[in-house]
């Protein structure tokens, strides 16, 4: 897929946000020296890895393909926050939810993968829709990185960048299900739907 300036625009907004997140981080650091100064910037660094492999992630302008292609990075960088929450975290809630999250997103990327090692790279007829929607639906998420304010408490902040992360996935989801071909990516697109909107309800009340 080529880089739309939005696209681009939005990702120079993400590399900003990580690099202020690490500043602040380093700030706190000095004045609360029992803590972490790496929970957030981990956190961060997280959002970011996900969002440059998806952006460099191969597009073919097949909705199925192109849905898992980015897919799988997404999930990867879900994980990445919650593994560091259940090495360093203090809520049994959060780290129950991330034990779930590394679980089910696991599950899905070995499905997603083995998917893509067969499936149909034939773009669409409505390859430029499908590709706008989809482009579109990344913004939210790299704009909800910007605004974070990092606490330094890895709790909190994964909390705050887990729910513009969940809302991006089903943000994708919504883009791609109109274009859905293949009935098991679809059906994934589904459930990353109904479940990531659950728990970004859940997250919003922790």
């Amino acid at each position: 897929m080529k880089t739309i300036t939005i696209l681009l625009a939005a990702m120079a907004i993400t590399i900003s946000a990580c690099n202020q997140a690490k500043k602040t981080d380093e700030k706190i650091d000095h004045s609360l020296p029992h803590k972490s100064s790496k929970t957030g910037s981990v956190m961060m660094e997280a959002m970011d890895e996900s969002m440059m492999a998806m952006h460099k992630a191969k597009q073919t302008d097949n909705a199925d393909y192109d849905f898992a292609a980015m897919m799988i990075p997404h999930h990867e960088g879900a994980i990445k926050m919650a593994e560091a929450v259940v090495k360093e975290g203090k809520s049994k809630a959060l780290i129950d939810f991330s034990n779930k999250v590394i679980v089910a997103q696991q599950k899905e990327i070995t499905m997603l993968k083995d998917f893509l090692k067969t499936a149909s790279q034939e773009p669409i007829k409505e390859a430029a829709t499908f590709k706008k929607a989809l482009d579109a639906s990344m913004v939210p998420m790299m704009e909800g990185m910007g605004q974070v304010k990092l606490t330094n408490d890895i709790d909190k902040d994964f909390v705050a960048l887990m729910i513009p992360h969940h809302q991006s996935a089903v943000d994708m989801a919504k883009a791609y299900l109109p274009f859905a071909n293949n009935a098991q990516i679809k059906a994934i697109a589904e459930q990353i739907l109904k479940a990531q909107e659950e728990e970004i309800k859940w997250l919003q009340k922790q």
